[in-house]
């Protein structure tokens, strides 16, 4: 459902891709002893979510779960 989502410790809404049953979160980026980063970076847009920025998106796979 477009509605479902998980409240996560990374600070952003969490989804599940409905193409793929993915989850989309955002990734730590750490060098050992601490986070640096967060990606998605900031200024990468996307129509549905700005996580799906990351990874293979659904017109780049052949993915079709139903």
């Amino acid at each position: 459902s477009p509605d479902f989502s998980i409240a996560a410790f990374k600070g952003q809404r969490l989804s599940l891709r409905d193409w793929n049953w993915q989850l989309r979160q955002p990734i730590l980026l750490a060098d050992g002893r601490m986070v640096v980063s967060v990606s998605p970076q900031e200024g990468f847009l996307h129509q549905v979510s700005e996580l799906d920025t990351l990874g293979v998106d659904r017109p780049e796979t052949k993915c079709n779960l139903k």
